[in-house]
């Protein structure tokens, strides 16, 4: 039976309280591409399988291999899923007293480093944004991306002192809620 390979988000199904994602199947080209549940266009659902239920994680992207359903249910069966990993663009922006920031862009987030205007740990400092960075799975070479935003955002922080601003050591900041 051939796999079909696609990529997925899963949520707890209400119903089952399986891991459950949907795709949608183009009539015309007969192209599948996962979709959200509350998606407009016609969809299938696909049920991880049992073997994959203690490691799957809400919201995180996957690509997954799947085979149909038997008995004649429309849907599938997910057999495999491994978190997909994003390459990573880190970008460093300095505009003298205004703004001292390192982006890392991947898929569609972007965490950001500002120790000038960073109201939160998690994006003032350089240890809270590689907290951030850490816990990520959908991250191409996570540690490669980790040391060069260290070298990038060290030499964005030198900058910002050397412009004469402080950077406290002790300063109490908003916590990110998790």
């Amino acid at each position: 039976m051939d796999r079909i390979k696609t990529k997925l988000k899963f949520t707890k199904s209400t119903v089952s309280g399986s891991w459950v994602g949907f795709i949608s199947i183009n009539t015309k080209t007969g192209k599948i591409k996962g979709v959200r549940e509350d998606s407009e266009e016609p969809k299938c659902v696909c049920i991880a399988s049992r073997e994959l239920e203690a490691v799957i994680e809400p919201d995180v992207l996957y690509d997954v291999q799947m085979i149909p359903m038997t008995n004649n249910r429309r849907g599938f069966i997910v057999v495999a899923a491994e978190p997909h990993a994003f390459e990573a663009k880190i970008t460093s922006t300095v505009v003298k007293n205004a703004i001292y920031k390192v982006e890392v862009k991947f898929g569609n987030k972007t965490i950001i480093y500002d120790p000038m205007d960073g109201e939160r740990f998690s994006i003032r400092t350089i240890s809270g944004v590689i907290k951030q960075l850490a816990k990520r799975k959908d991250i191409k070479n996570l540690l490669l991306v980790i040391e060069d935003f260290r070298k990038a955002a060290n030499i964005v922080l030198t900058v910002f002192q050397n412009d004469g601003h402080y950077v406290p050591t002790n300063k109490v900041y908003k916590t990110a809620k998790a």
